[in-house]
């Protein structure tokens, strides 16, 4: 792969990721608070719908574990574009709420190509050397795509429906993931090949897998409640218009550089107390709506919660990445795999209980609670991983 195709195919991923997944999956947040004023259903569907975003992806990320077929990867990554622009076309036409729930399933399953059909794309064409830069680059762009889609909303939510706008950002994602549709030329970096036939074959202990997955279990319990309500919680709390709009917006902007600024902690640190100081400092993000309702807090937590979720999920894929050698679909599928059921399990039972509740605040003290325990297994892990590697020194 020559160098032009090499900044081609990471254009062409991050475009992929952008559209399937920062902006088709997460614009649901902002547009939330639009459609239960416009439709009058509660938070408790709102949680199902997420849900069944996320039961998508769950199932999509394990469908993706036995794709290994660089032309199957190629196809699915155009469907995963295309699709993910007519859900979201979809979400606007209809108002029937299972249909709606359809959607969101299929639009789950789109964002599994951006998120590891186009990952493992791009870390099989890109020399070892430069897998670090180009990945904290790539992942960059789920946070651009859920600015974007808050400042669409943001922007045009005067001027068009909820409906409406469903619609006219479906139509943003053709256009944005043209570069995923167009470019053709995904290969085996020549480099890449040379390091996978050169890698030892390691055994991944069982004890850490299973820790390293439960704490990336945690890590999607812990996210996931945000990540849905944060607009509605703020929304509900403050009396500054469009103050859950804006700090939605902040989530993304301090997404953007976090993978980057992550990654380049995790050379100096290390990557597990890079990882684990990422859980920790997250948990804060999440309870701060709780401890205060102080606008500047809110602001606080928002970037706190944006700057760290894409730098543990970018530390721990490339890192599962690069466990996996010539199967990178493999473990990443299956650690996404564990992030997806607490995605599907912890919307609906934090919207259940808001709807009963009246607020949102004993499920981000869960959540909170568990990123906590997250990196506690995080930490449990790296010992694991230390005894593993001088044994096999």
């Amino acid at each position: 792969m020559s160098s032009s195709n090499e900044r081609f195919a990471l254009w062409a991923s991050m475009a992929a990721l952008l559209t399937t997944f920062g902006l088709a999956r997460f614009i649901y947040t902002p547009l939330l608070p639009l459609m239960q004023e416009g439709t009058g259903f509660g938070d408790d569907w709102a949680g199902y719908l997420a849900s069944a975003n996320y039961i998508g992806y769950l199932l999509g990320a394990l469908a993706a574990t036995q794709v290994h077929s660089l032309e199957l990867k190629k196809t699915l990554l155009r469907v995963s574009v295309i699709l993910a622009a007519l859900t979201n076309i979809m979400m606007g036409v209809t108002q029937n709420e299972w249909l709606w729930m359809l959607m969101r399933f299929i639009s789950g399953l789109c964002s599994v190509g951006g998120m590891i059909i186009g990952t493992s794309l791009l870390m099989l064409a890109t020399p070892p050397a430069q897998s670090m830069q180009r990945l904290s680059i790539h992942f960059s762009a789920i946070g651009l795509g859920l600015a974007l889609g808050a400042l669409w909303v943001l922007l045009f939510k005067s001027t068009q429906t909820w409906a409406e706008l469903w619609i006219s950002s479906g139509l943003v994602i053709a256009i944005l993931g043209a570069p995923a549709l167009r470019f053709n030329q995904w290969s085996i970096h020549p480099l890449k090949q040379q390091a996978i036939n050169q890698t030892k074959d390691i055994p991944i202990s069982k004890l850490f897998l299973a820790l390293f997955a439960a704490a990336y279990f945690c890590e999607g319990v812990g996210y996931v409640i945000s990540a849905t309500f944060l607009v509605s919680i703020l929304q509900k709390q403050t009396t500054i218009p469009h103050l859950g709009d804006y700090a939605w917006l902040v989530v993304g902007l301090a997404m953007a550089p976090s993978c980057w600024l992550w990654v380049q902690l995790a050379k100096r640190i290390g990557e597990f107390p890079a990882l684990i100081s990422a859980y920790l400092v997250q948990s804060v993000g999440i309870i701060l709506p709780v401890v205060s309702h102080s606008e500047l807090l809110a602001i606080v937590g928002a970037i706190l919660f944006g700057g760290t979720v894409i730098g543990i999920v970018s530390m721990v894929l490339i890192y599962g990445g690069r466990m996996a050698g010539s199967k990178p679909t493999t473990i990443m599928g299956l650690l996404t795999a564990c992030f997806g059921i607490a995605q599907v399990v912890a919307p609906a039972f934090a919207g259940w209980m808001a709807e009963r509740q009246g607020h949102f605040d004993t499920s981000l003290i869960l959540a909170a609670a568990i990123t906590v325990l997250g990196a506690v297994l995080m930490w449990a892990a790296s010992i694991v991983a230390k005894g593993q590697s001088k044994h096999y020194a």
